[in-house]
């Protein structure tokens, strides 16, 4: 234990001071942020759970109400239980949750990308994602950080050449979000890679049908949950209409579809409303992380950029970029590339402009008008 201290205390002390920045930086923002009127329209009385967050207390409390069922399940079971813990308060519970989950994804997203690059890319890295503009979304009463702390370690274990905990944990991730799903799909490309010089045929086969029941485990038993109780196993995907923001429940609608949609709103839409910014900031960032993952394939590992590119693009088949400025959050590979930026001028403005917008956005947020 002290040999492992001793090798991982500049870690852990960088990542400590790194959080303890961000988690100051969101105080005073939400103390700043009181010169905003509330909007009144918004859902929920406790900042740090606005919108869905509202969803997921009540899930935990109440079980599944009418269109919930969009929401995964597996992040309300925690509350439910923690919340034994802390003597019913959910509120609480959900913070611990959402604050050490994000701690410990910091830790081994550092451990992660030091299996490849140097220390400076991996600090570069970490900032990078803890003040991306929605990076709030991790002190929040959402899934982020539930599922970053799974997504990094299923990743992790699998370059520790340890498959089947990488699964188990694949499954946690499947059950607390559908993104997670696309960790199978990685999963399996990083074994057959590790393995392809030296396959012997029985016990590759297990290992990989271990890894396709174990990665997919979460979605099938909220499938089956789902099916069994409201005989509806896709409830999950029909009842996202219900929340509005141009979702389909459903059909699917391809991003040429998409992109007209906002070039609609773009030419019809007055610029200075609250929409077009929104739309503008959501359209942006799509596409920047797309080129950013598409036109730097060759600086990261193959099953990084199956599950980066799955992931962008799976929630456009909805009918829109709606929250996408918060799915972005989980596809660490785009801050490993920005983290491989070697003009440290282009890098220390885009983290100022980074910053800049997380001001914005999380007062927005705070106060009722942003649910990304």
């Amino acid at each position: 234990m002290k040999k492992l201290w001793e090798k991982d205390k500049n870690i852990v002390l960088f990542i400590f001071k790194a959080f303890t920045a961000w988690k100051l930086s969101l105080f005073l923002i939400e103390f700043l942020s009181k010169i905003i009127p509330l909007n009144r329209g918004y859902l929920g009385s406790v900042p740090w759970a606005n919108f869905d967050g509202v969803h997921y207390l009540s899930i935990a409390e109440n079980g599944y109400g009418i269109y919930q069922q969009a929401f995964f399940p597996f992040f309300p079971l925690m509350l439910k239980f923690l919340s034994f813990i802390f003597l019913g308060n959910y509120i609480i519970a959900g913070l611990v949750i959402a604050h050490l989950s994000f701690f410990i994804a910091l830790y081994f997203f550092y451990k992660l990308i030091k299996l490849d690059y140097s220390e400076k890319i991996a600090s570069w890295s970490v900032l990078f994602l803890i003040f991306f503009p929605t990076s709030f979304f991790f002190a929040s009463i959402y899934t982020e950080s539930l599922l970053l702390i799974f997504v990094i370690l299923s990743f992790y274990l699998a370059r520790k050449k340890n498959f089947i905990l990488a699964g188990v944990i694949a499954g946690f991730a499947s059950a607390t979000k559908l993104v997670g799903i696309f960790l199978l799909p990685a999963l399996i490309l990083e074994f057959y890679l590790q393995n392809k010089d030296r396959i012997y045929l029985k016990s590759y086969i297990l290992n990989l049908i271990s890894i396709i029941v174990l990665s997919s485990s979460g979605l099938v038993a909220y499938i089956f949950y789902l099916w069994k109780v409201y005989g509806d196993p896709l409830l999950f995907v029909h009842s996202l209409s219900a929340f509005g923001v141009g979702r389909s429940g459903g059909e699917l609608i391809f991003l040429p579809q998409v992109i007209f949609r906002y070039f609609k709103i773009f030419s019809t839409v007055p610029f200075f409303t609250h929409d077009v910014p929104i739309a503008l900031l959501e359209f942006s960032l799509f596409f920047i992380f797309l080129f950013i993952l598409v036109f730097n394939i060759k600086k990261i590992r193959l099953f990084y950029l199956i599950f980066g590119i799955l992931a962008i693009m799976t929630p456009t088949l909805s009918g829109t970029l709606s929250s996408m400025p918060r799915y972005l959050l989980v596809v660490f590979p785009v801050f490993i590339i920005l983290g491989c930026l070697k003009n440290n001028f282009l890098k220390f403005s885009l983290l100022i402009v980074s910053l800049v917008l997380l001001v914005i956005l999380t007062s927005y947020f705070l106060r009722g008008y942003f649910i990304a």
